[in-house]
């Protein structure tokens, strides 16, 4: 039987510390990303760059000295690009991609919520910390804005550039019924945060009529806004609700619950009201974290899923007293036993391929 020999046990620690401090450099580094964001730093770069400390700090009304401190620490890490040793002469510049990364709010390479969605985690520590001791949530408000604005800005790519494009596609029952236009056809957006979603489906097919459901009154009232900016209000209703109470006196075509279901305090609930709302020959269509079907060590992926599980969604999702909520690790099984729990046969997982998402069916 092998031991650990004390070269092995020694390398395993040097090993470990490099891998901390690496992912503490991370972390701060995205604070400094979250600053530059919020302040429009990086936006204002790429559209006048290349600008001096002076010229950046004066253009958004902030103090030089702290801009001067921020632009040296995006040179070191990359992300700005100095012409000169002098932080006080040079001109900067946005690295390559930082456009397409962190400017460029619905292309399909933009992740600059996640930075947001760090800053909103880390606000809410001292009430998390707490509810590990009693085994209260966290309510998702607590997050503050910066939670609402992250989650937004961490879908929507997806839903501008995939949902009609390359989603819907892939189910062509679905495809003909919604691009149908002898009738009218009645769809449900649940958990749909800004309504980001449904203004795409709203924009792509003009004679559907969408309700969009959340319980989160900053997000239902931001997305009333954000359908009249679209011009697609009149097509589109937005609502404060809890899916597991019931989706109301409509019958729904297609009911969508896009990555939400595992932050539900009660998902069976919520998905047998989706079996009583919907109208005959309609269709469930559930979006939710493509996580490894087994326990899963070393892929950063597995790793990022479980501790935003920890960080956000399961606190969120245990805020009330009887809470049955998954987290973020929804593996295929279990989803399928909500169902099932829930009324339904069975489920079916739909053959779209993406990186983070996995996409499934209910069947009746």
């Amino acid at each position: 039987m092998s031991s650990i020999t004390d070269v092995e046990s020694q390398q395993a620690i040097e090993d470990l510390v490099g891998r901390i401090f690496m992912e503490g450099v991370g972390a701060f580094h995205l604070g400094t990303v979250y600053i530059g964001l919020k302040h429009g730093l990086f936006e204002t770069l790429v559209e006048r760059g290349p600008l001096t400390a002076e010229e950046l700090s004066g253009s958004k009304g902030l103090d030089a000295w702290y801009v001067r401190e921020w632009l040296q620490a995006e040179a070191t890490a990359g992300l700005v690009v100095a012409d000169d040793e002098d932080l006080t002469v040079a001109r900067f510049t946005p690295a390559p991609a930082v456009r397409e990364v962190l400017v460029e709010a619905t292309g399909p390479a933009f992740i600059a919520g996640l930075p947001l969605a760090t800053a909103a985690a880390y606000s809410v520590m001292p009430s998390l910390l707490k509810a590990f001791r009693t085994g209260e949530g966290v309510a998702y408000q607590s997050y503050g804005g910066d939670a609402v604005e992250a989650q937004a800005a961490l879908n929507r790519p997806a839903f501008v550039n995939q949902l009609v494009a390359e989603w819907i596609p892939q189910i062509p029952d679905l495809a003909a019924r919604l691009t149908d236009t002898t009738r009218t056809t009645m769809v449900a957006d649940v958990g749909c945060g800004l309504g980001w979603a449904a203004i795409e489906l709203a924009k792509a097919y003009p004679h559907l009529r969408i309700d969009g459901y959340d319980s989160d009154e900053e997000s239902i009232s931001r997305a009333r806004r954000n359908a009249a900016d679209h011009g697609v209000s009149d097509r589109l209703t937005f609502d404060v609700a809890d899916a597991s109470r019931g989706l109301g006196n409509e019958r729904y075509d297609l009911i969508l619950f896009l990555e939400c279901v595992h932050d539900m305090a009660h998902p069976v609930e919520a998905m047998a009201a989706a079996r009583a709302a919907l109208a005959d020959g309609g269709t469930v269509i559930v979006m939710d974290e493509r996580v490894a079907d087994t326990l899963t060590a070393g892929d950063p992926t597995e790793t990022f899923f479980a501790t935003v599980s920890v960080l956000w969604c399961l606190p969120q999702g245990r805020v009330e007293p009887d809470s049955e909520a998954v987290g973020t690790v929804m593996r295929t099984d279990r989803f399928r036993g909500i169902a099932r729990d829930a009324g339904w046969s069975d489920v079916e997982v739909l053959p779209i391929d993406h990186p983070f998402w996995r996409f499934y069916r209910l069947l009746p």
